[in-house]
């Protein structure tokens, strides 16, 4: 077997077994013992809880794309830019905040340096405003501003 041949068929060798790694980790999917991947770690600031007699359930995804969901039910969450002006009498400032159907016209600031559990805060702030109704399926839906 000539030099040449041997590089020709290992090169080979080796694009095949690259294809049939990347082709098992696709089947098998995110999270899985294959290729040695992990599931994501949660987040510390993820809740489930009970308030006020209501499930409140809090999960913090990557890119913003947040979960509310009250009693099982599913609340859609719009990210906005928005001014506070801090009760304190400190400066106003511009900050990102969720809002929803429920608080459409109240938003609350997203978890930063100032306020490490804005979607808690938004979770009690819906069950205080809903009393003892229930979020319809509508509250599902996504909106955009």
């Amino acid at each position: 077997m000539k030099r040449r041949d041997v590089l020709r068929y290992s090169a080979a060798g080796a694009v095949t077994a690259a294809t049939a790694v990347v082709g098992i980790q696709a089947v098998a999917g995110p999270g899985s013992a294959v290729g040695g991947e992990k599931a994501a770690a949660a987040d510390p600031r993820d809740f489930e809880e009970t308030y006020k007699g209501k499930k409140i359930k809090g999960k913090h995804n990557a890119g913003g794309k947040d979960e509310l969901h009250i009693n099982n039910k599913k609340l859609a969450l719009t990210v906005i830019s928005t001014l506070f002006i801090p009760e304190d009498g400190s400066e106003p400032y511009v900050a990102n905040a969720y809002i929803s159907a429920v608080n459409h016209y109240d938003p609350v600031e997203i978890d930063n340096d100032k306020n490490k559990e804005g979607l808690k805060k938004l979770a009690k702030k819906v069950v205080d405003m809903l009393g003892d109704l229930e979020l319809s399926d509508e509250a599902a839906k996504a909106h955009t501003h």
